[in-house]
């Protein structure tokens, strides 16, 4: 009877774990949009600074001060919305098994990469 105890206590407890992470993982998601959001509308309010400098810088820099924060933020988006729906991720590239805590890192960076390669791919000059 006791063992029966102690089993249904840590599956309750894995459980709590479980639901914890979630409920932390849509408040990150939650706080990415909204962060996105404020700062998109703060670059849309730059003109509202004395000089040219952001004006400028803006302009010329456009894809470095905006495409590459969003692309970070956009990355995390995309990597805590699959763990939340899938769960633990694990995937394999050209023999190379990631999982645990090294498999979210590289997935992140995967889709860094892809954002970043679309930026500069679609990007006039």
């Amino acid at each position: 009877m006791r063992e029966e105890q102690k089993d249904a206590g840590v599956t309750a407890d894995e459980s709590h774990s479980v639901r914890l992470r979630a409920v932390i993982s849509w408040v990150v998601v939650i706080i990415l949009i909204c962060f996105g959001a404020f700062m998109l509308y703060k670059l849309t309010n730059f003109h509202n600074t004395p000089g040219d400098y952001w004006r400028i810088m803006v302009k010329e820099q456009f894809p470095v001060l905006v495409g590459l924060p969003m692309a970070g933020l956009g990355s995390l988006f995309v990597t805590l919305i699959l763990r939340i729906s899938t769960g633990p991720i694990e995937f394999e590239i050209g023999g190379l098994k990631f999982k645990g805590g090294a498999a979210p890192i590289v997935f992140w960076i995967i889709c860094f990469m892809v954002i970043v390669l679309s930026i500069n791919l679609l990007w006039q000059n």
